[in-house]
């Protein structure tokens, strides 16, 4: 290899194994190094007469590659045979001779180039099997078909089915919706949260709250974390009168945003 190839080489060594690695996110290089040791293993130096230059330092090998840098044990040299041999003695076959330094080296080189493919094509494929994530959409397409603000009428008893001394209401085509201190009648837990009742169910200022009942739907949504209280109904025969003349088996969804709750309409 040329000059330029090796410190292409020894530049792309370092991105695959130095302490800021980042090779694993360049799949050109890394079929650059793969290439160049390739090409390193199949294109030894020269042999010359003078003593070998030292070798050229590079980053040290990944721990996957390293296991493979270690010099197997060069094989004993055989011991000279005898001047006569017996006949069984000659018939013996000949024990092959040690294998020379520069093969080994050879040999060596070719094996570290083929480590570090290894480990790179690992590296890479941790890294590609980690970031594939199948995506699934968060929206339903569902266009937005009100904007609720907070009714100046409707007062809700603190107390009642889970609202607070000062919850505020809503009223949406006979649906009474109001914030309530907790996901009231649901198991699940939260913060903000919305309840949704028939309007007619709303009591009378003087009624009594120790005691009390609804006879139709409920429903309610809370917020969780960044993710907004949400509450969502299937218009059908336990939804309000005027909410089912107007919305017929459809589906709607209320979502809160502030002080505002989105109406959102779609197909049952």
């Amino acid at each position: 290899m040329d000059t330029d190839l090796r410190d292409e080489l020894r530049i792309l060594r370092a991105r695959a194994f130095g302490p800021e690695a980042d090779i694993a996110q360049d799949p050109a290089a890394l079929r650059r190094l793969r290439e160049l040791e390739a090409l390193a293993a199949a294109r030894p130096a020269p042999q010359v007469d003078a003593a070998p230059a030292a070798p050229e330092p590079y980053a040290a090998p990944a721990p996957m590659a390293a296991a493979v840098l270690e010099a197997p044990a060069v094989p004993a040299v055989a011991p000279p045979a005898p001047a006569n041999p017996s006949p069984a003695e000659a018939a013996l076959p000949e024990t092959p001779p040690a294998r020379r330094p520069r093969e080994l080296s050879q040999h060596l080189r070719g094996m570290w180039a083929l480590s570090v493919i290894a480990a790179a094509a690992v590296s890479g494929g941790l890294t590609y099997g980690l970031a594939q994530v199948t995506p699934v959409s968060t929206s339903s397409g569902a266009p937005q078909i009100a904007t609720l603000e907070p009714s100046r009428t409707i007062d809700i008893p603190a107390g009642w089915m889970g609202a607070g001394p000062s919850s505020v209401a809503y009223e949406f085509h006979g649906l009474l919706i109001y914030e309530s201190g907790s996901n009231f009648g649901m198991s699940s837990n939260g913060s903000d949260c919305i309840t949704a009742v028939a309007a007619e169910e709303l009591p009378e200022p003087d009624a009594d709250l120790s005691s009390y009942s609804i006879s139709g739907n409920m429903y309610s949504g809370c917020r969780v974390g960044p993710f907004p209280a949400t509450l969502s109904l299937f218009v059908d025969s336990g939804a309000p009168e005027d909410l089912r003349d107007e919305y017929p088996d459809r589906a709607l969804q209320f979502v809160k945003d502030g002080d505002r709750i989105g109406v959102f309409l779609a197909d049952g």
